[in-house]
């Protein structure tokens, strides 16, 4: 049967308009077109569809039986040949900086194995993005105290201190925990993992600046208006002419959480935590799988990472 879809979405059209000229229009065809295809279709079935005796055209009886099949079925095998929707890419959100290394390689075999594209997303929240929904699937530093998540520890690593190259710190190769409790704090009142209270109270410090996000964060410290902690993967990430990080000692470990909601959660969503965690194990150090080595080499140099 030399007979298509189109074909019958024609008759139904002109069966709907009940003119030549309309359907032609609503179907987006010449009406010699629109007139050939029901040709088409009539000698096919080899009995009239439309009596063309009056000025508009009328169906048949046996039109008004394909007519009324055709409002069932024409829909859903039309719904059917449709090529499926792409699927939509998992959104795993970050706020306060990746561990990259690490990061790459599960979303690499996420997508080589489960043919599902990873993307993620930057979103200045607490939860990166999991409590409105703008992410699936989060990596979040420091604790989350959400019954509605599930979490998971994916690593921990050292922290290092960001100073502004003009600061009198910035002299030193190293700073320890209590050396900046006696400075100005920059904290990250959004997604930050630090607050005063976490130094002991014999070298709390004080507030200097406080920010929303890492590119707020990283101004302030380079404007002096006082020193930041961060992650060493993190700092990795952004190199900045006007800031130096120097090794820190006697500092808490920075801790990365995987999260993502309890309810409902995306379907790759525990495929991409298991794929984390073996990606971790594979790692020369299993606790600091991607915690680069931060070196100050001059004054005036940029800071350099080795893995």
């Amino acid at each position: 049967m030399d007979i298509g879809v189109h074909h019958l979405r024609c008759f139904l059209t002109l069966a709907e308009e009940q003119h030549f000229t309309w359907a032609a229009d609503r179907l987006g065809l010449s009406q010699p077109t629109l007139s050939r295809h029901i040709r088409r279709l009539e000698d096919t079935l080899g009995r009239p569809l439309v009596d063309r005796t009056t000025r508009h055209p009328r169906l048949t009886e046996e039109g008004l039986r394909l007519q009324s099949e055709l409002e069932l079925l024409l829909p859903r095998l039309e719904a059917a040949l449709q090529p499926p929707a792409p699927e939509a890419p998992f959104r795993l959100g970050y706020a306060w900086g990746l561990p990259v290394q690490l990061t790459r390689r599960a979303i690499t075999v996420i997508e080589q194995q489960h043919q599902t594209l990873v993307q993620p997303v930057r979103v200045d929240d607490r939860t990166a993005g999991l409590r409105d929904g703008a992410a699936d699937a989060a990596l979040l530093w420091g604790s989350v105290d959400d019954p509605r998540l599930a979490t998971t520890e994916i690593l921990r690593e050292p922290r290092v201190a960001a100073v502004s190259r003009r600061s009198t710190l910035a002299v030193q190769t190293s700073v320890t925990w209590h050396d900046l409790g006696r400075r100005c704090l920059v904290i990250n009142t959004v997604s930050g993992t630090l607050a005063p209270g976490d130094w002991p109270r014999s070298s709390t410090p004080e507030t200097g600046a406080e920010t929303t996000n890492i590119d707020g964060y990283l101004h302030a410290i380079a404007a002096r208006r006082g020193v930041g902690v961060l992650p060493t993967s993190v700092a990795a990430q952004h190199p900045d002419p006007d800031i130096l990080y120097l090794p820190l000692t006697g500092a808490p470990p920075a801790v990365l959480h995987y999260a993502y909601p309890r309810a409902q959660p995306h379907p790759h969503a525990e495929i991409l935590k298991e794929t984390l965690l073996r990606e971790r194990a594979k790692s020369p150090s299993p606790r600091q799988p991607s915690a680069p080595r931060v070196q100050v080499l001059t004054r005036s140099s940029l800071m350099t990472t080795a893995p």
